[in-house]
């Protein structure tokens, strides 16, 4: 083996592996194999390139960027190294890089930790061991709640915080908000003291924690005020009417507010303060009293010293006390006082008054009183009455002071409140007011009022939709103002009334109809059903359609009015339901009469609406009498069809009903009809058995009677008629029934009595027998509604025959024809008539006698 450098090595083994140590890192080997014994020569394999594993990398540092809390770690290069793995190790995380150079940069480390960082060299396929692990400490993390706080008494400020991990001390900046005055102090304490703060200044504080050769981030930024430094530059001038001292002075750094005090001999004492103004105006100080006046400010954390101080002695009072009485809306004041001990009577007394304005009145006079004219409202007046000219001499009285009418409030607004019907009155406020009282006058004569002593008065339980004309008046002791001017509020719609709902089952929807409000201009209606679900539709005028509406459910309706501005509340609710509609299509069928008894079958189209059940009503008269009415109803039932007997002769008017949890329907149209008459009454036979005539009465709603032979099945029909009488000839049967139809049925039969049969003797048509031809015995067959085949047995088909043809009901005479052989197509009948029809032999000398008559009735024709 030779490695890259020259170098070879040997090596024996018995075995097909061999295992070579101590290989230098990062060179490359080129190997092979000889194999020899004792007899042979030698021979050696094909060289194979073999790569060591790199060296470890040497010489490893780490520079900390504080700022950015990231650090870079380089290193020595490694013979063999592609490139480098760097792992630093932390006891809060773990943080790796990767390179091909000589250096790697880490980031995003944890603040206040320590990582042991190794560098490891790597090539294709393997890596070297760890490089000599170093140390690295990221920068420390910022200290946490900081707070200032300033001692008063002592003018020190102390910071504190939290302390943080791993930082070996901290350092705190003070600085103030012009930056002009900087302090600071360093400590392994949580704790700051600084004395001899600088007063008037608004300080920031901010805190950092140092490790090693690392500072942390700032801290959150805290401020601190100091205590405000004493007003200095006071000075003050006395009022003599008012009998008060204007103090003023320089403005001092720092304070939010002064207070100007006042002490005088005799513990007299009087003050002021200010937020916004650096002078104050001392009242209500004693008569010929020294006073000594201090100014201190204050701010949110110190009140400071006082400042330097001024004396100012007030003017002496000799006159006795006065009187003054303010003349309400006639713009003066009325003064009294006491003549003075000693006073001659020319003295002239002048009242001088001073108004919160600073304006003076004058009047004077040498009794006890006088009047100040031109006094105003709104305004306090403070006055004296002096015995000479000289305000501030002995001469005069102490002040009185005394307030004017307040003025009418200005300024005066409403604004309504719709939910409660309600007005918030608001104004300007009046000096000199103690009390105001509000009046809210509707068009409809109602009055709402308050009384309040702020600036603000609500009035409640306004009438809807009207208008309200609001005005203010302020009251002062024995006087109150003329009222303000007018507002005007109008009040939201009233809750609409006359709220009706109708349902359109045919597409689920309800129309909702009220009564529009004069004010409204808008409307909502609403349908709510129990499960809390609402639907909506919105209109301008008197109604709208609410659709969607779900068959079979409850809802109820309200409509809410609105004027763009105020809804009113919601009206009166109307519950009403998705009712199903009426089956739209009712069918009756009329079963064959029984014993005078037809049952109705009225049957119905199903609805497609959940849960729905049906009631048939049938209402009607027996036999066309007004008297006598019926009304008939089925049960409730989920069938569509149902059955009920009427009465012969009955008129009736069928209606469904459908209903489910929502509600009933209304009815279907109604479907009109009779049922079949009732048997004709009062028959009357009368004639021969040859030719009889039978009569009866009508039955009513009859439009057809039908007389049978009922001796023979099926029934022999001999006449049908729309009259009340049929003729019959040659009657050979007793058992005759008369019915009455129409387009309902047929009655049952009612029995004709006392009928007289034709007897004679049946013989077959070719017996011949004294020379007499036989009755033929005919066969009717109608071919079509208006022809008939007529049909007898005949001897040959060249015998002669008569055919009589006979239309029932008819003026007409009978029609005669002559036939040939045994049968005739009869053309050409009226239609819905009944014919009879005989026939008889005829020979050449004598005829013979007559078929026994058959009748049949023709349809109604072709259309026209």
């Amino acid at each position: 083996m030779e490695t890259d450098s020259g170098l070879s090595e040997t090596s024996m083994s018995n075995s097909n592996q061999k295992i070579i140590p101590g290989l230098t890192c990062g060179h490359n080997f080129s190997v092979s194999v000889t194999a020899s014994n004792q007899q042979c020569n030698t021979t050696s394999s094909e060289t194979t390139s073999l790569q060591s594993v790199p060296c470890v990398p040497t010489n490893v540092s780490v520079v900390m960027d504080c700022a950015n809390n990231t650090a870079l770690v380089s290193w020595s290069a490694s013979r063999g190294a592609l490139q480098y793995s760097v792992t630093a190790r932390g006891s809060h995380s773990n943080v790796s890089c990767q390179t091909s150079d000589l250096s790697c940069s880490l980031g995003n480390l944890t603040c206040g930790s320590s990582y042991t960082v190794q560098v490891a060299a790597m090539d294709d396929s393997c890596s070297s061991v760890p490089s000599q692990a170093v140390v690295l400490n990221s920068a420390p993390c910022p200290p946490q709640n900081v707070s200032a706080h300033f001692n008063c008494s002592s003018n020190d400020m102390t910071i504190s915080w939290d302390a943080t991990r791993e930082a070996d001390h901290f350092l705190v900046s003070v600085v103030t908000d012009n930056g002009g005055i900087s302090e600071s102090c360093n400590t392994t304490d949580t704790e700051c003291s600084l004395g001899n703060v600088t007063c008037g200044k608004t300080f920031t504080v901010h805190v950092t924690s140092v490790r090693g050769d690392c500072s942390s981030q700032q801290s959150q930024t805290h401020t601190v005020q100091s205590a405000p430094c004493p007003p200095q530059g006071i000075r003050g001038n006395l009022d003599c009417v008012t009998n008060s001292a204007w103090i003023s002075w320089d403005a001092a750094p720092g304070p939010d507010s002064y207070t100007v005090s006042a002490v005088g001999g005799g513990n007299h004492t009087a003050n002021c303060s200010t937020s916004s103004n650096t002078t104050c105006e001392v009242e209500d100080l004693e008569c010929g009293v020294l006073y000594n006046f201090s100014v201190t400010a204050k701010n949110s954390q110190c009140e400071s010293p006082p400042g330097a101080t001024i004396d100012l002695q007030t003017a002496p009072c000799s006159l006795s006390a006065i009187t003054a009485i303010s003349q309400c809306h006639n713009s003066s004041i009325l003064v009294m006082w006491a003549l003075m001990e000693g006073g001659v009577g020319n003295t002239v007394y002048t009242a001088t008054a001073e108004a919160s304005d600073h304006s003076h009145l004058y009047c004077n006079d040498t009794g006890t009183s006088c009047y100040l004219y031109g006094a105003q409202c709104d305004l306090r007046y403070t006055i004296i009455v002096a015995a000479s000219s000289d305000q501030c001499s002995s001469m005069r009285s102490p002040p009185y002071r005394i307030s004017m009418e307040p003025c009418p409030p200005r300024n005066v607004t409403v604004d309504s409140s719709c939910e409660d019907h309600s007005a918030l009155v608001s104004w300007t406020r009046s000096p000199v007011a103690e009390t105001y009282s509000v009046v809210a006058m509707a068009a409809d004569g109602h009055v709402h009022t308050c009384n309040t002593t702020s600036n603000n008065c609500s009035v409640s339980d306004l009438h809807c939709d009207e208008q309200y004309t609001v005005f203010v008046t302020a009251h002062h002791e024995n006087c109150s103002s003329r009222a303000s001017q007018n507002a005007t509020v109008n009040t939201g719609p009233c809750q609409p009334d006359g709220v009706s709902v109708t349902f359109h089952c045919n597409n689920q929807s309800a129309v909702l109809s009220w009564t529009a409000r004069d004010n409204a201009v808008e409307y909502y209606g609403c349908a709510q059903s129990a499960n809390g679900e609402m639907l909506y539709c919105y209109s301008t005028d008197g109604n709208c359609t609410i659709e969607g509406l779900e068959c079979g459910t409850v809802y109820n309706f309200s409509v809410q009015a609105s004027d763009s501005t105020c809804n009113s509340s919601f009206s009166e609710s109307v519950q009403r339901g998705a009712v199903p509609c009426p089956p739209d299509t009712v069918e009756v069928q009329l079963l064959p009469m029984q014993t005078e008894v037809q049952v109705t079958r009225v049957s119905w189209t199903q609805i497609s609406c959940r849960d729905t059940e049906y009631m048939l009503t049938l209402t009607g008269s027996l036999l066309g009498d007004s008297q006598a009415l019926f009304e008939l109803s089925s049960y409730w039932t989920n069938s569509t069809y149902f059955e009920i007997p009427l009465p012969c002769g009955s008129s009736y008017e069928a209606t469904v009903q459908s209903r489910n949890s929502a509600g009933t329907s209304n009815a279907s149209v109604a479907l009109s009809g009779t049922t079949a008459p009732c048997p004709p009454s009062a028959v009357v036979y009368s004639g021969n058995s040859t030719f009889a005539s039978i009569s009866w009465n009508a039955s009513v709603y009859a439009t057809v009677y039908t007389l049978y032979d009922n001796s023979v099945t099926p029934w022999t029909q001999l006449c049908r008629v729309v009259g009340l009488s049929c003729s019959l000839s040659n009657i050979t049967s007793s058992s005759l029934v008369i019915t009455a139809s129409n387009a309902a049925g047929e009655s049952e039969a009612e029995l004709i009595t006392n009928v007289i049969p034709h007897v004679r003797r049946r013989r077959h048509l070719l017996e011949v027998q004294d020379g007499d031809l036989s009755a033929p015995v005919l066969h009717i067959t109608q071919i079509a509604s208006t022809v008939v085949l007529v049909k007898w047995e005949t001897e040959d088909d060249t015998s002669q025959h008569s055919l009589v043809r006979r239309k029932q009901d008819s003026s007409s005479p009978p029609e005669e024809l002559t036939v040939y052989g045994g049968m005739i197509l009869v053309t050409e009948l009226s239609p819905n008539s009944n014919y009879c029809f005989t026939v008889s032999a005829s020979g050449s000398v004598t005829s013979g006698p007559e078929s026994e008559p058959v009748c049949v009735q023709t349809g109604p024709g072709l259309p026209q």
